[in-house]
Formats: structure tokens, C-alpha cells, sequence
């Protein structure tokens, strides 16, 4: 079967292909690979160049064919249109519609339990609040009650990731970017400044972005994922998931998605739901699309909380710090924190942290992306993990030199062109390593 390998390269390696870089409303042309669970029976049929021979006549009383298993595109198709960028509303309307969101919600509904899927959504109070029933939460593991985590994984999902494996390891996050914000022609307290920063310490963090500001904002996500900085799913809209049905939950996924791969050429592996908004349901139909929960470290806690500070003053920056720098600057177990780089306040807070981070002799901890403290993939490839029909992880894009034109920068297009060669030779790996296990 090994003679399979090169005839299967080819449509390989075209799973990874992604649209041109410009256009972002673009579709696929009809053929694309899709995802279903008999990945090899299907790899086998797509690899066999010969001619089918027709087939024989049913007989009359022959029963009628069965439907064919629901299944999801490899590369996700752009939607018609982008939902609203103003991450006020939910998903709704004929956004749940197109093709990127029903073809995803048919194949949840074929493999995930109805256990999971019946379990009632909670109720929107306010922004990052939700009210879940006090009766249920324990059993459905909703995480904002008493921060309830998966700690093992079940047939429906994997275990969540809160905190790092390794002593003394830092998992350096940032949610809700990027953000752009430019003052007299220089990038002030923003997504580039935080990217800059790190890039001047060589020091990788993973950037849980929103859909909506990636939409808006395409090539710093291109920028930080050529930076070699892990880019991870935090919806569309920052909507707190549990208070959506479960076709506006798939949509939050997909269209977050599609917008990191239309900017990037990349389809993450990690989600981290806004707010830590999570229970059992959101767990199951991310873990059926091909996503890892990843929350933050409360025990103790490593939320910076600048994104709940009101009063946005200097003197509550500097509290700010203060507690980072006597808490999280010392010998201790792994831990994952949660910063934030939505607004100049919450940037400039990471800043000052960094800055702190440089100025201390025989820093304790090495901070690092949470796929690497993890030994987790940033990105998913052709290939199937666990039993979970998904692509699996490569590093980078195939079309990081394109997406990097449009960041107009030297650096930026010879990173993309570098990772560009890193890509196609996973996927060469990938391949390979697939022919064979044919």
C-alpha cells in the first residue's frame, strides 16, 4: 500500500492551499477536501487514479442508498459576508445560514452525544455574565462556578488546559486583539507594541484573538503568527458561549476560523471561551471540531484583572504590577495567565509587565506559548488526532509570503517565505507518514 504515498501527496498538500490572500469574501473552488469520519476509506478512493467501473443495476426491490454521513471542509469556506465587528451581539440571522456554519452544525449533531447537546443554554445577563442554573452547574462542569475544570478526557472531549505541566514555566496569553492604535504615526500601547516587545526578548506568547478584530486588523494577526507567536480561537464575537444555542455556538467557532485563515493560511487548535464561559455542551461541540479548552491558572490566581478595572488611571496600572511582580516573579509550579490586549490601558499593563520582567536579575520562570509548555500543536494538518475526525497540527502557513505583502514589511515577507518552506514540509511529513499507514 505504500505505492499509495505519492498519488496521495498531491491532493495533500491542497488541503492546506488556502485563497488569495486579497480577497476575503472568496469561496473554494467546488472539490475541496472534506472531513468525515472513514478519513482512510476516503483517502484510499481519492487516491486510486483508475476509473471506477460502472456499477451494476440495483435491483428493483433493492432498499434506497444511505444518506451520506454529514461532513466538514477541510479548508472552511468564507462565509457570504462577516457578522458585525461591533462584538455587541450575538450571531444571528442568515449568518447562521451559510454553508461555513450549517455544513459544521450537521456533522456536531451526527457525533455528538445529545447528552451534551441538550444540556439548556444559559442566559445572557451582560457583557462576560451569564446566569446558569445553580442546580445544573456542577454537574455540566461550568467553569465560573468555582472555577470547575475537566481534568480528565471522555469519549466527547480532552481534559481543559489551565495551567503548565512544568515547574517554573510561564504560558504567556493575551485575549480579545489585536488592536491597532497609533498615536502621531507610532504604534502606542497596542497589539504591534506588545509584538515588538516580546520580538526584543525573543520570548513567544499564545494571542487568543476575536474574529470580529482580526477581521478588521488581518495583518497583525499575520505579523504575530510569523513572529512564531501561537494564534488560538476566542470566538467571533466575545460572546459568552453557554448562552447561545448550539448552531450560534458553532458559528462563533467557524467564523472565528475563517477569519485566522483567511489572514494567516492557519487553522488553530485551542479555543479559550470568553470570560472562561464554558460548561459541558461548548466543551463537546468544540472538542468535535477540533479545538482544546484552554483556561487560565486560578489556583493561585494569574489573572492580571485588567480588563475588569474601571477607574483605568496610572495608579491602578501600577497596583496592577505590584501584585504581578511580588506574586508571579518567584520559584513556583507551572501556571497559565490571562493579560489582555484589547485597549491601551490593558496593553500597557502587559507592557509595564515585560518591561518588569526585564529589569530582574535571574528572572526564575521561562514564558513560553501554551502549545509549547503543553507539547501541544499550534495548528492542525490533514491528518486525524485521537477520535476526533479534525485536521492536525503544522506550524505555519503555506501562504505566508502572500499574506505577508499585505503587511508590507521586509521582516514579515522573509519570515512568511521561511515558514512557508516549514509548512509544505510537515505536510510532506504528514503525507508520508499517512501513505504508509495505509
Amino acid at each position: 500500500m505504500r505505492g499509495l504515498f505519492i498519488l496521495a501527496l498531491v491532493p495533500a498538500v491542497a488541503v492546506i492551499a488556502r485563497p488569495q490572500a486579497a480577497d476575503y469574501l472568496a469561496r473554494p473552488q467546488a472539490g475541496t477536501p472534506i472531513l468525515t469520519r472513514p478519513v482512510k476509506a476516503a483517502a484510499l478512493a481519492a487516491a486510486d487514479p483508475a476509473p471506477a467501473p460502472a456499477p451494476a443495476p440495483a435491483p428493483a426491490s433493492a432498499a434506497p442508498a444511505a444518506a451520506a454521513a454529514p461532513a466538514v471542509p477541510l479548508i472552511p469556506p468564507m462565509p457570504r459576508a462577516w457578522p458585525p465587528t461591533d462584538e455587541v451581539s450575538p450571531i444571528e440571522g442568515d449568518f447562521l445560514t451559510d454553508p461555513l456554519v450549517t455544513a459544521s452544525l450537521a456533522y456536531v449533531e451526527s457525533v455528538v452525544s445529545p447528552q451534551y447537546l441538550n444540556i439548556p443554554p444559559s442566559k445572557y445577563t451582560s457583557p462576560c455574565v451569564a446566569a446558569y442554573p445553580a442546580e445544573t452547574a456542577a454537574q455540566n462542569c461550568y467553569w465560573p462556578a468555582n472555577q470547575c475544570v475537566r481534568q480528565n478526557d471522555t469519549a466527547a472531549f480532552q481534559a481543559d488546559i489551565y495551567e503548565c505541566p512544568v515547574a517554573n514555566t510561564w504560558g504567556l496569553t493575551y485575549d480579545d486583539g489585536p488592536t491597532v492604535n497609533v498615536v502621531n504615526g507610532v504604534n502606542t500601547n497596542d497589539s504591534p507594541s506588545l509584538r515588538a516587545k516580546l520580538d526584543s526578548m525573543g520570548v513567544k506568547a499564545t494571542f487568543f484573538v476575536v474574529g470580529a478584530n482580526v477581521v478588521q486588523h488581518p495583518e497583525e494577526v499575520l505579523a504575530e503568527f510569523n513572529g512564531g507567536h501561537q494564534i488560538a480561537l476566542h470566538t467571533y464575537t466575545h460572546y459568552p458561549l453557554t448562552s447561545l444555542t448550539n448552531a450560534q455556538v458553532v458559528a462563533e467557532l467557524k467564523y472565528n476560523e475563517a477569519a485566522i485563515y483567511n489572514a494567516t493560511g492557519v487553522l488553530p487548535t485551542a479555543l479559550r471561551p470568553p470570560c472562561g464561559d464554558v460548561d459541558d455542551r461548548i466543551r463537546a461541540i468544540a472538542s468535535a471540531l477540533g479545538y482544546r479548552i484552554v483556561i487560565w491558572t486560578t489556583t493561585p490566581v494569574r489573572d492580571t484583572g485588567d480588563a475588569d478595572i474601571v477607574d483605568q488611571t496610572p495608579e491602578a496600572a501600577a497596583q496592577v504590577l505590584t501584585t504581578v511582580t511580588s506574586t508571579w516573579f518567584q520559584p513556583q509550579p507551572g501556571f497559565i495567565t490571562l493579560e489582555h490586549d484589547i485597549d491601551p490601558f490593558t496593553s500597557g499593563i502587559g507592557l509595564a509587565v515585560l518591561d518588569a520582567v526585564n529589569k530582574t536579575a535571574n528572572f526564575p520562570l521561562t514564558m513560553q506559548p501554551v502549545g509549547t509548555c503543553m507539547k501541544l500543536p499550534f495548528y492542525k494538518t490533514i491528518e486525524t488526532f485521537g477520535s476526533i475526525s479534525a485536521i492536525k497540527a503544522a506550524s505555519s502557513s503555506v501562504d505566508g509570503m502572500a499574506r505577508a505583502r499585505i503587511a508590507d514589511s521586509t521582516s514579515s515577507s522573509a519570515a512568511g517565505m521561511s515558514r512557508r518552506g516549514i509548512a509544505l514540509f510537515g505536510v510532506f511529513v504528514g503525507a508520508l507518514a499517512y501513505g504508509f499507514a495505509l
